[in-house]
């Protein structure tokens, strides 16, 4: 009584091996590549000009009025904050409330133990669109 002799499915289906092992080699890629990216984004939250910038956004009557509130933040910070002896910070905030949305830009400078802000700029998206300049005197 002879058996017959059948490959193993890993040979009958080789095509479909390499195809399923190239998809999730790039699933398993572009997870990596985006959860780096959203790690070293969401890292701009702990920085202290990124909690001013949202304490002046909340504190300021324009942008609660045109976007209403709670304002809260529609996405990860997209920019760059370096604080050494003289750091610098560059990144935008895209914001949300319940009349509409928003972003504030804040581009400044780390010297001396502080921050100082070149531009501190709420905008409301509208309409209309508006502009707030959210820097303090001493930022001028």
């Amino acid at each position: 009584m002879e058996t017959e002799y059948r490959k193993p499915w890993v040979q009958r289906h080789w095509v479909l091996m390499l195809v399923l092992s190239f998809v999730v080699m790039m699933a398993l890629s572009l997870a990596i590549g985006l959860g780096s990216l959203y790690a070293l984004m969401s890292s701009v939250k702990d920085t202290a000009p990124y909690r001013e910038a949202m304490a002046r956004v909340r504190g300021d009557a324009g942008m609660v009025q045109a976007l209403g509130e709670p304002i809260q933040t529609k996405w990860i910070p997209l920019g760059v904050v370096e604080q050494r002896e003289q750091g610098r910070a560059a990144f935008v905030v895209f914001l949300r409330g319940p009349r509409g949305e928003g972003s504030v830009d804040v581009q400044g400078g780390f010297e001396s133990g502080t921050w100082h802000y070149q531009r501190l700029q709420g905008e409301a998206f509208g309409p209309p669109r508006e502009r707030f300049d959210l820097r303090s005197a001493a930022d001028h």
